[in-house]
């Protein structure tokens, strides 16, 4: 398996190793920055405030778990997913931001062969603890979204890709259970708890879809951009007769009963 193929694979999940305009993912930890970066995108993706921009943002970014998850279960490869590793395609006015994410060193480390499970939990720990988690913090403390949004925004993407992408993979079920029923809450950041878990549920039956989908605990706010279109799995029963929350951008009842 050469290089060119690897990196034609994680193409499918947004890898891009020669973006034009893009930004290191690490300077979002300055509050400045920060601000300055949702302030422009809320305004390329005519977004009506930070807190929904840092929502679509994290649902972007969780391409970077899926990259990482899917190289450590298909190839017994880890990616390199240190915050300072990291560029991302600055978002355009006027156009829809499905980013490309490039690796600054895009080389692959293989398992040394001995314990797996401890190599795949340093593998989760570097990807969710030392990377998603401060991102997290920061969009959380910056602009006031609950991290019970964006870490679910985090474990949709993590569920697709082991039920669609890596169902037919050898190690998938058991990865896929170790991530969420026996990973530890340190592996994540500051937490006792798989911050993971609480969002596996059974599927259910929606006769509007004609499909099993997994209903959300909370709402992404994803129709208050301009397509004012809800997710097939939103959890949301407070809507108003022009389709948008009572609650607005603030706290929602999906997310205040589920906490």
């Amino acid at each position: 398996m050469d290089k060119l193929f690897r990196e034609n694979q994680l193409q499918k999940y947004r890898f891009n190793p020669s973006l034009k305009q893009s930004f290191n993912v690490t300077d979002l930890l300055d509050e400045s920055f920060l601000k300055d970066f949702l302030k422009n995108l809320s305004s390329a993706i005519t977004a009506p405030s930070e807190k929904v921009a840092a929502s679509i943002f994290i649902k972007r970014y969780a391409f970077l778990a899926v990259m990482s998850l899917y190289a450590m279960t298909a190839w017994n490869k880890k990616i390199n997913v240190s915050l300072e590793n990291i560029k991302m395609e600055l978002p355009e006015q006027g156009k829809d931001w499905l980013p490309g994410i490039a690796l600054k060193d895009a080389a692959l480390q293989d398992w040394d062969g001995n314990d797996r499970s401890e190599w795949r939990a340093s593998i989760l720990n570097d990807l969710f603890a030392n990377n998603i988690y401060p991102l997290i913090f920061q969009l959380e403390k910056t602009v006031g979204i609950s991290k019970l949004i964006l870490w679910e925004n985090i474990a949709v993407y993590v569920f697709w890709l082991y039920e669609t992408e890596l169902k037919d993979y050898d190690r998938a079920a058991e990865d896929f259970h170790y991530l969420i029923s026996e990973a530890q809450g340190s592996l994540f950041g500051s937490y006792n708890l798989n911050p993971l878990q609480k969002y596996f549920a059974e599927k259910t039956y929606l006769e509007e879809c004609d499909a099993e989908v997994r209903v959300r605990k909370t709402c992404c706010f994803t129709y208050q951009l301009p397509a004012d279109k809800r997710c097939k799995t939103c959890p949301c029963t407070h809507i108003a007769k022009d389709r948008r929350c009572h609650d607005g951008e603030n706290i929602c009842e999906a997310v205040r009963s589920f906490a």
